[in-house]
């Protein structure tokens, strides 16, 4: 069965451009060091689905694996491809460790989920990275209503925008792998960081229950962008 996983892992390369990325919504792989890396590179091109089938790898096939994706188009650091060959052989190997339990709520630090899922892209500071990722210091998208934020986080977002006056046309995936609690901390983290605390008066905090309603919601993420203009 892992050999069969394995070979069928491999040829779907092939397909992971084709792949739409709502494909994988809802699909979740144990938490640990690096999967946030999975989440963010991985699922910007294909279902999230591939990786769980592939349970059970060597650690030389993983590495033979995330080798394969650079040629349609992955890119990683060497410190990241570290990372993520770590934990897909940790996590998705022939000997995972037992599941995590879940954090409780009064133990989710916003700062920690911003560095882990969501710096890389947008910057320590949220300047973003100019053509490629908007910032979000002083995006006054943080505070179109409460909920708008949230359904970024969780549904992904893609196409045009404009933010400080800068054109993006790029795409963001969902990380509903995240809690309720955690999305409900970084987002009340943002709109407290950088300058934007300035505005955070105006609005309510996000509460987990806001969220864990939004995560009902069937949207892709061209659907959230849209609702940018209402």
């Amino acid at each position: 069965m892992m050999a069969l996983a394995f070979t069928r892992l491999l040829p779907a390369a092939a397909l992971l451009a084709a792949s739409a990325t709502a494909a994988g919504a809802g699909i979740r792989i144990p938490n640990g060091p690096g999967s946030n890396i999975v989440y963010s590179k991985c699922q910007a091109c294909h279902d999230l689905q591939y990786v769980n089938d592939a349970k059970g790898l060597l650690p030389a096939q993983w590495e033979a694996v995330v080798a394969s994706m650079k040629d349609y188009g992955l890119e990683l650091s060497d410190q990241d491809k570290s990372k993520v060959i770590e934990y897909l052989t940790t996590y998705l190997g022939p000997n995972p460790p037992p599941a995590e339990v879940a954090t409780p709520v009064a133990n989710v630090d916003g700062a920690t989920v911003w560095q882990q899922n969501c710096a890389a892209c947008h910057g320590a500071q949220g300047k973003g990275q100019t053509g490629y990722f908007p910032p979000l210091a002083g995006n006054s998208d943080l505070f179109k209503d409460q909920a708008f934020p949230v359904l970024v986080v969780l549904h992904g977002i893609s196409g045009p925008l404009t933010a400080k006056g800068q054109q993006f046309n790029g795409s963001m995936p969902a990380l509903d792998h995240l809690s309720d609690a955690e999305i409900a901390a970084v987002v009340n983290f943002i709109r407290g960081a950088w300058g934007n605390e300035t505005e955070t008066s105006k609005i309510k905090p996000v509460m987990p229950e806001l969220v864990a309603q939004k995560r009902e919601q069937a949207l892709s993420p061209t659907q959230v962008n849209a609702l940018r203009g209402q």
